[in-house]
């Protein structure tokens, strides 16, 4: 009987045998990723149903809306910066999915504190190598399942929206010189001569 509980606690399955981690492919949504050009967005998901301008997180973006609950949006370069995702079906690495449980999201994901955006309590994962880049794991507030999964490149808080202005602001570089503001000599014009007025004759 020992041998045989053994061999059961042995062969047991041990689920997804994956260690906990982020992933290249975590910020990515049916083959487009963050930072994909719209070209490259239309050639994975096709044409959308319609789309909008919004402002997200202090950004003004365009977004493209879906079939089945599906967003993307992208920013005034023309690349992917948000993903929304409110499909039941979708299933993402690990297999989760809306109505996962907080303990199979820290299973596949990593262990994460859970952190409040407007009021509603989110895992939050960055990237890394990529600190703009962020899944966005809305849950429960009472029972901790997954309600929402938001995928973004878009600030979280204002400390990252201007780290974020004063990094593309670097990424602009400095004025071409040939445009830099220049004093303009004036010297060959000579100076000009003083009018003088003749008396009106009577």
């Amino acid at each position: 009987m020992a041998l045989l509980l053994a061999l059961t606690v042995l062969f047991l399955p041990t689920g997804h045998s994956e260690a906990a981690g982020l992933q290249d492919s975590d910020f990515s949504c049916r083959g487009v990723a963050l930072g994909a050009s719209e070209q490259e967005l239309f050639k994975a998901w096709g044409e959308p149903l319609f789309d909008k301008a919004e402002r997200r997180q202090g950004v003004t973006v365009k977004v493209y809306v879906y079939k089945d609950h599906y967003e993307a949006a992208v920013d005034k370069s023309g690349h992917v910066v948000d993903f929304v995702i409110k499909n039941d079906c979708y299933e993402a690495r690990g297999g989760i999915r809306l109505g996962a449980t907080s303990y199979w999201i820290q299973k596949t994901y990593g262990k994460a504190e859970r952190q409040r955006i407007d009021g509603m309590p989110y895992y939050i994962y960055t990237r890394e190598g990529h600190p703009h880049d962020h899944l966005l794991l809305g849950v429960d507030a009472q029972d901790g399942y997954l309600t929402s999964m938001r995928i973004t490149s878009l600030p979280l808080t204002e400390e990252e929206a201007e780290k974020r202005a004063l990094e593309d602001d670097a990424e602009e570089g400095a004025l071409d010189p040939r445009f830099a503001e220049k004093e303009i000599d004036t010297s060959a014009l000579g100076k000009a001569e003083t009018p003088v007025l003749k008396e009106a004759q009577p």
